[in-house]
């Protein structure tokens, strides 16, 4: 009988692989396996020197005549980032230092945080370049996007003082890149109820990370991301159309409370009221300071089960996303926000009463 062919087992491989099951190359940093499917691989043992890892002359002499490989699109990004894409972002000269200096600082040290700041850049360059080269661009962003997403996973479940500065961050661009890679330049099929469901939840739950950690935050270089309100002006806002909003939401919240309820019905009553509620306010500290991000904050501040009810196409529910998009049209118009109010309206308009349907009609004339 033949002998049987040995070989040598390995101890040395990454997490991925041994909890896959598959033979793993050892490739530091990132093996063969997780580069292809694009994950973060993550050696935990000191692997074996070998041969083939130990400076060869010959090779190293040819090298030294060579030019170094550099990642040419990476660094097209990130000049686009600091050059363009930041002062887009916010009017605010503070804030525009934070973006463009601070977070790129803090990506250095926290690789989904890079991947964001690329993937925004990358969805910008897509907008403000010519058709023939948009594609390149929308993969690009999709690319960074999806592994910023990855890599930030296991961070966002263990929040510490160290990383909750990158998560803030990245938090403050997703909703971007989100709101971005939706808009009719990019995606021009009209989303469902149940998809502007999940991307509003998305973004709740990606900023969740203030709520656990904003003493630290405080402290941190994202600070000044925190002072809603401080940095601008209200001679940026459109108050004509911003004030007949607020007198509608007011006037809506009015019928609410005169409106008979049941005891069964009042819990179905209390949580559109706090989301009227809540975009009232939003929609006065934007009046009042000229600061957007405010009406930004809105799905955050909502009651989870706004959303369920939402789902069920309840009508208050219903009224308020279309308001929320009108809101959007309010602020000042933002290349990451091209057509999304007039969307979230279209949209909210298809599920409601012809009545109802006026109410919003109405507001979003102001606006155009």
């Amino acid at each position: 009988m033949p002998s049987r062919r040995t070989h040598s087992k390995s101890h040395h491989g990454c997490d991925q692989c041994k909890q896959r099951r598959i033979k793993c190359d050892e490739v530091r940093p990132t093996c063969g396996s997780c580069r292809k499917k694009t994950l973060a691989c993550v050696f935990k043992s000191v692997g074996p020197v070998l041969a083939s890892n130990l400076p060869n002359l010959a090779t190293d002499i040819v090298r030294r005549d060579q030019p170094p490989s550099l990642p040419l699109q990476d660094l097209e990004l990130m000049h686009h980032w600091h050059t363009a894409t930041v002062d887009t972002l916010d009017s605010a000269k503070p804030l525009q230092d934070v973006i463009r200096i601070a977070m790129p600082h803090e990506g250095l040290r926290n690789p989904f945080l890079m991947h964001s700041i690329l993937a925004v850049a990358a969805v910008h360059l897509a907008h403000s370049t010519p058709a023939d080269r948009r594609q390149g661009y929308i993969e690009t962003a999709m690319m960074h996007h999806n592994r910023s997403l990855t890599l930030c996973a296991p961070f966002v479940k263990n929040i510490t003082r160290q990383n909750c500065h990158a998560l803030f961050a990245f938090s403050c661009l997703v909703p971007i890149f989100v709101f971005a890679s939706q808009t009719s330049r990019m995606s021009p099929r009209t989303q469902s109820l149940a998809e502007v469901v999940e991307t509003l939840k998305l973004i709740r739950g990606i900023s969740s990370v203030v709520e656990q950690a904003r003493p630290w935050i405080e402290e941190g270089p994202m600070h000044p991301l925190l002072r809603v309100g401080k940095f601008h002006h209200p001679s940026e806002v459109d108050e004509q159309h911003a004030q007949r909003l607020y007198s509608k939401l007011q006037t809506l919240e009015e019928n609410l409370l005169l409106s008979p309820v049941t005891e069964e019905s009042l819990a179905r009553r209390d949580i559109p009221r706090d989301a009227v509620q809540w975009l009232r306010h939003m929609l006065e500290i934007y009046i009042d300071t000229g600061d957007s991000r405010a009406l930004m904050a809105w799905p955050v501040l909502v009651d989870a089960a706004y959303f369920d009810l939402l789902l069920q196409k309840e009508r208050i529910s219903v009224l308020m996303l279309g308001f929320f998009g009108s809101s959007l049209e309010v602020r000042p118009q933002r290349w990451w926000l091209d057509g999304t109010g007039q969307g979230l309206v279209a949209l909210a308009t298809e599920n409601l009463s012809l009545a109802d349907r006026e109410i919003l009609s109405s507001n979003l004339s102001i606006a155009k």
